[in-house]
């Protein structure tokens, strides 16, 4: 049965993409056809030897699509094209503590989403925000303000960056608004962020301005990732981003979000595991766990194969709805918190998968555009390289946009002639969700708890990999 319901799914047609489409001419053209170019003449002081901004950017742009992982790699690639510009010309750039990089990565999107967001009332589908972090893993101790931050898929502490992203899903793309880079102090006087101090001391240290965009970029570092999260929010709103709903997990629902996402009449769809917080239900004061227990009624729900209970209740006077769901009689119960208290306990699954879409952006965006593989001492380059990867996402994305309605994978596998019709979310619906509903079903585990070990395990995410799109065929 799952078989038929796959190849119904999949539907593959040719496309005319070549490698000369990825050439940075063509994609300085994408800039042009977003109307990039004039928000880039704030940067023409940065001209160096005949080079404009627009043309070294596209360039790196044009490297990164091709699988260079170092400024010093990509310069071969370049001078095949005719860009003889040295390595210093690329480094500079990267280095600038002066450029704005997340005004730059606002304006792209920005553009995407003005010129794609008119179609039909009728045709529009949900608008999700959603949040996650993902770890960028790092070897180098003397890399600037580097250290051990925490990774819940392996329950260790690795060397490297946590990125929190704003990741917009519009019904047919995905497009990153907003990222920081964070690190995390520990509790160890004698090891701050997890390295001995003699190995603080040797690390790369840069003085910025307090004027520049670069020192805004390194105080986040020390920022709380429930603070960052905020901030892109309101950076959302303050750029009319249309929102109907802001997604995320158990790490990051919390009183804080739920309060700023009803402020601007948004909702929010999101795990809860805040054990100390109250709800008022059934006029008294109870937490998710006293209200579980509270309720003896438990309907099963045959599309999803779960069991779920539904409870009305109040937070510090916003009304929200607690849905406690478990897969099987033996299975953990899971708490989803939203503040839509419309919404069917199907339709407020369905809206939630979505955000599986921000484990394969963070799966796809490693894999095929280098992002977090940058190994440059200096934090200004860190970010410059991840804003990088970002930018040639939304690009190749928008050039794509208007030929297929297609998987972002295929999409940056670009030199395969096969490609994939269905957006992303039905594709992800249709293939995955029976398969892994019948696996969960038979272990009584959680779906999304099975998602995210298989996009965060290399083997499991490569066959899921080959089962969306044909096999990646190396870059050129």
């Amino acid at each position: 049965m799952l078989p038929d319901k796959i190849k119904e799914k999949i539907s593959e047609i040719g496309t005319d993409f070549t490698e000369n489409k990825l050439e940075s001419i063509n994609i300085l053209k994408g800039f042009k056809a977003l109307k990039l170019t004039e928000g880039f003449s704030e940067f023409k002081y940065l001209k160096r030897s005949g080079y404009s901004f627009q043309l070294v950017l596209s360039s790196m742009i044009y490297a990164v699509t091709l699988g260079s992982k170092t400024a010093v790699s990509s310069l071969p690639l370049l001078k095949e094209k005719g860009l003889t510009m040295g390595k210093d010309v690329l480094y500079r750039l990267k280095n600038n503590a002066q450029i704005n990089w997340r005004k730059i990565l606002w304006q792209t999107a920005c553009k995407f989403i003005g010129i794609t967001g008119q179609e039909k009332e009728a045709e529009r589908k949900v608008r999700c925000l959603i949040f996650d972090d993902t770890l960028l893993e790092k070897t180098g101790k003397k890399m600037e303000k580097i250290g051990k931050v925490y990774d819940h898929v392996t329950n260790t502490f690795k060397l490297g960056y946590k990125l929190l992203l704003g990741l917009y899903w519009d019904g047919k793309s995905m497009i990153p608004l907003d990222f920081s880079l964070s690190r995390e102090k520990g509790k160890r006087a004698e090891k701050p962020y997890g390295v001995s101090r003699k190995e603080l001391r040797h690390q790369y240290g840069k003085k910025r301005l307090k004027e520049l965009s670069g020192k805004e970029r390194e105080k986040e570092l020390d920022k709380s990732k429930i603070e960052m999260m905020l901030e892109i929010f309101y950076r959302a709103v303050l750029y009319h981003i249309p929102l109907d709903y802001v997604l995320c997990d158990s790490w990051f629902t919390c009183q804080a979000l739920i309060t700023a996402v009803r402020s601007k009449h948004i909702h929010l769809i999101g795990m809860y595991k805040i054990v100390k917080a109250k709800f008022l239900y059934r006029g008294r004061q109870m937490n998710y766990r006293q209200i579980n227990s509270s309720i003896d009624e438990i309907t099963r729900c045959r599309k999803m194969r779960l069991h779920y209970k539904r409870a009305e209740v109040m937070l510090d006077g916003i009304a929200v709805t607690l849905f406690f769901t478990r897969q099987g009689k033996g299975g953990k119960w899971k708490v989803f918190l939203t503040t839509d208290t419309k919404l069917s306990f199907v339709k407020l699954m369905e809206i939630y998968r979505i955000r599986w879409s921000i484990e394969v952006f963070f799966k796809e965006g490693k894999q095929l555009l280098n992002l977090g593989g940058c190994q440059s001492n200096d934090f200004d380059a860190q970010i410059a390289d991840a804003t990088i990867s970002m930018i040639a996402y939304i690009l190749l994305s928008f050039r794509y946009r208007y030929e297929h309605y297609e998987s972002m994978g295929e999409l940056f596998r670009a030199m395969n002639a096969e490609c994939l019709q269905q957006t992303l979310d039905e594709r992800l619906w249709g293939l995955f969700l029976e398969l892994l509903q019948e696996i969960c079903e038979a272990l009584e585990k959680d779906i999304d708890e099975l998602f995210e070990l298989i996009m965060n395990c290399p083997k499991t995410a490569e066959l899921v990999s080959k089962m969306l799109a044909p096999p990646l065929r190396e870059a050129v």
